[in-house]
């Protein structure tokens, strides 16, 4: 009996040595986030996005959705692939294959498909199908996640790399609390890249105004959404944009003055207070990943369109989540083309039904 509670000992002692020293790749510190608004208010529960028709796709994960000229649509796949798509979802074509993950994408005046590859960096895909790097290095180090973009009516493109410390387990942004994100601008006439802003909590969409005075990005983490002043009196300066929001933004895109956001995911409420104690947290990153994943929350659609002060005025959503891990949303005349970093189809909403 005495030898079994030894190794007991032993054990819980070696478990405890574990659980409280053993190096981590991740440094977690103390951040607190926004409050909770809940869904309350402008942000009370519905079931529109209930409503929506859903597209099968050759392969999963169209995280965004673009338009071309001739008003055809594009999306870039999970293993990929970049489609184009007629406005009813229908006649997919094969267009090229990045060779990594390509998430947003926007056509330049050149009429070029500019692409934010994770692995690729900023790409640009010519109509005969060629591919050119634009970007994928900042001052000899390699931008590990491109995430996002627009382009002014100049060839001014604007992008987002949420992180220089991700290892693919995105989650984990959150669980170590670390800003490593950044927003650029990158000139196609001249080739010149600046550094507008860094430090970003997970640096993601970014969506141009009409008149290109400022663009909206969102910090996916940091909960929030900002204006960044590329003209005028304010250029260069950032004003909070909303701060209160019930989940996490991702993309970003304009419309006719509505600025629409996808919120992949709930906020994990549960999970936020340990954000200002880096030691729990330590604790619970050497723990198995089945139980930090505890804290994810379940399927939930929604996106939501907010004016240009930054006021919610579209509120659509789906707790049942049929369409699941909304990153982005296209406006095109009163339809909404629904894009998913996991989902194996494209999402079209009527806004007829509004």
């Amino acid at each position: 009996m005495k030898k079994i509670r030894k190794i007991l000992l032993i054990i819980l002692t070696l478990l405890i040595v574990y659980l409280l020293f053993w190096p981590l790749d991740l440094k977690p510190i103390a951040r607190k986030t926004p409050p909770y608004p809940g869904l309350i208010g402008v942000f009370e529960t519905n079931k529109k996005l209930s409503n929506v028709n859903l597209i099968t796709l050759p392969h999963p994960g169209p995280e965004a959705v673009v338009q071309d000229s001739l008003g055809y649509l594009y999306s870039g796949l999970e293993n990929g692939d970049i489609i184009q798509y007629d406005l009813k979802g229908e006649n997919i074509r094969f267009i090229a294959n990045t060779g990594g993950r390509p998430l947003g994408m926007k056509f330049a005046p050149s009429g070029e498909l500019i692409i934010a590859d994770i692995s690729k960096g900023l790409i640009a895909l010519d109509s005969s199908g060629d591919f050119r790097v634009l970007v994928d290095t900042f001052e000899g180090e390699k931008l590990l996640f491109v995430d996002d973009l627009d382009i002014t009516n100049d060839g001014i493109i604007y992008f987002s790399n949420a992180s220089q410390r991700t290892d693919g387990v995105v989650e984990n942004e959150a669980w170590e609390q670390r800003a490593s994100g950044a927003l650029f601008s990158y000139n196609m006439n001249t080739n010149k890249l600046a550094l507008l802003k860094d430090d970003l909590f997970f640096a993601n969409g970014i969506a141009l105004n009409q008149t290109e005075e400022y663009f909206v990005f969102s910090e996916t983490f940091g909960l929030s959404l900002y204006k960044y002043w590329i003209k005028g009196k304010k250029k260069g300066e950032i004003e909070l944009f909303n701060n209160s929001l019930p989940g996490y933004p991702d993309n970003v895109t304009h419309y006719d003055g509505i600025f629409w956001v996808g919120i992949p995911s709930q906020r994990a409420v549960a999970a936020e207070p340990l954000f200002e104690y880096p030691f729990l947290r330590s604790i619970i990153l050497r723990l198995p990943e089945f139980v930090r994943n505890s804290a994810i929350p379940p399927r939930y659609a929604m996106i939501l369109g907010f004016d240009e002060n930054g006021k919610v005025v579209y509120n659509l959503q789906d707790p049942g989540g049929k369409y699941d891990y909304i990153t982005s949303g296209l406006q095109v005349g009163n339809t909404l083309y629904l894009g998913s970093l996991k989902e194996p189809s494209l999402a079209i909403y009527s806004l007829d039904n509004e």
